[in-house]
């Protein structure tokens, strides 16, 4: 007979396999960054649960949460949906990983579309993004990009913003800064990279 085969019945293997995969999913994160795709936050402020590992994330009440990318929308493009109007712009988030999207009102070339599907633009992310100022709040300054990419950042006159390296291996260190139109608004300390992620009833 099998020496391991009195084994397999033993009752505390499936705690040892649960607390394995709980292991790899708490490393992966700590490597990674916490997974936010789909994530809807509670509407007090608590956060949610971060879909690999169950921590609690982007909660308000700590100082910030490292999130990281979320590959399907990196690699197979975002879903955006109108979020809003504002200072002359329309805004836009990805319903997967919260990225938006900041077009001028005269010059949307998704003005007629009530969601569409829209790849990552390499280039902007190899050679930096070229951007226009949008306005002034929460004591930075947003800027965006003629593809769609907005930061919070603290130059006042940026022409071109690159994605740091630190952001790039690491992921985003992001705290939260507004809510507006039935979402929570978090920017990254290192880039100014900002996300918009749903709140629950």
């Amino acid at each position: 007979m099998n020496k391991l085969s009195g084994l397999i019945d033993y009752p505390y293997l499936p705690d040892m396999r649960f607390n394995r995969r709980q292991g790899f999913a708490r490393l992966s994160c700590a490597l990674f960054g916490h997974r936010v795709d789909d994530v809807t936050l509670d509407h007090a402020g608590q956060g949610a649960k971060c879909h690999r590992c169950a921590a609690v994330i982007l909660d308000e009440r700590k100082p910030e949460t490292r999130i990281g990318h979320v590959l399907s929308c990196l690699l197979m493009g975002h879903q955006y949906a109108l979020s809003g109007e504002r200072d002359g712009h329309h805004e836009y988030a990805c319903h997967h990983c919260g990225h938006p999207l900041l077009f001028r009102a005269g010059a949307d070339p998704y003005a007629d579309q009530s969601g569409f599907k829209k790849r990552v633009r390499y280039l902007c992310g190899l050679f930096g993004h070229r951007v226009h100022r949008v306005t002034e709040r929460h004591s930075h300054t947003e800027y965006a990009c003629h593809c769609g990419h907005s930061f919070l950042r603290d130059e006042r006159e940026a022409a071109l913003v690159r994605h740091p390296p630190v952001c790039f291996f690491l992921g985003h260190y992001v705290r939260r800064i507004e809510h507006r139109a039935g979402c929570a608004e978090y920017r990254c300390r290192n880039c100014g990279h900002t996300f918009l992620f749903r709140e629950g009833a």
